[in-house]
């Protein structure tokens, strides 16, 4: 077995009849990482299964079940699997939800839960707290007649606290993100990776934010048009779309020099050296 690099830069020192790109010239049956945001293959994604309506239909169960919370996990343990199968140049076909698999499903997908309401705690106070603090002193300068002093401090705390939201929210997704592709509760706690992420692939996560919720706007007209019966599967869907776009994340975070969050997968020899022209 060797070793293969998806992100490694074109290797030059190829021998002869080895197509150009050295390790990232991959066989058939595998797919290139991405390096930028693909929007085309976040929408059509959830259909790369001979078996997408069943799968659409079991995120429908799970969200259902979200009621009594076990479904919202089960469905986390499944896109994070369906996150890692098709993040560092792993198989391009979606892999379907199994329901005999729903024990392993709802103990990964816990992970990302927990820290889901571990990361709301610091949020609370350190979103609360500017917004409290804002509002005081608006009303104070407002209440002694300095209306425009009032006004600036309201922009200005306003401002201030939506950007902590952003990095928040950033560090909340990374962290979720790292224990759901590991499959290790521990790894979310690991503020380095955390960081390097937030660093790196912070305003590509935000661009990816507005383009899955554009897409989430089309899902619902779409949806509507289709005698209001295709809402039904619009979360579902947007499920699907989410995990395709926290696999496109990890790719380009990897590409950007951050550390995977899973091992890199091992190819064959055998089928390296089956995509060489002789």
């Amino acid at each position: 077995m060797s070793s293969v690099d998806p992100f490694a830069a074109p290797n030059t020192n190829t021998f002869p009849g080895m197509p150009s790109g050295g390790q990232n010239a991959y066989p058939d049956g595998y797919y290139q990482p991405v390096q930028s945001l693909d929007i085309g293959r976040l929408i059509t994604s959830p259909f790369k299964s001979p078996n997408w309506a069943m799968n659409l239909v079991w995120m429908l169960v799970c969200e259902i079940g979200a009621i009594l919370i076990i479904g919202r996990i089960v469905g986390y343990g499944y896109l994070a699997e369906v996150a890692e199968s098709r993040s560092g140049g792993k198989s391009e076909n979606w892999p379907d939800f199994v329901p005999e698999r729903f024990t392993e499903y709802l103990m990964r997908g816990l992970w990302p839960f927990l820290w889901n309401i571990i990361w709301s705690i610091p949020m609370i106070i350190i979103v609360g707290v500017p917004i409290a603090i804002t509002i005081v002193l608006m009303d104070f300068l407002t209440q002694n007649g300095n209306q425009i002093s009032g006004t600036i401090v309201a922009l200005v705390g306003f401002s201030a606290t939506f950007g902590l939201l952003v990095c928040v929210m950033l560090a909340m997704l990374a962290s979720m993100m790292l224990s759901a592709l590991s499959n290790d509760f521990m790894k979310g706690a690991d503020l380095k990776w955390i960081w390097s992420f937030v660093a790196k692939v912070g305003g590509t996560s935000v661009i990816g934010f507005l383009l899955y919720c554009l897409i989430g706007v089309g899902s619902s007209i779409v949806g509507t048009l289709l005698f209001c019966v295709g809402l039904f599967m619009v979360a579902p869907y947007m499920y699907m779309v989410g995990a395709d776009l926290m696999a496109q994340l990890h790719d380009i975070f990897v590409s950007r020099g951050g550390t995977p969050a899973f091992l890199v997968p091992e190819l064959d020899a055998d089928i390296v050296e089956a995509k060489v022209v002789l």
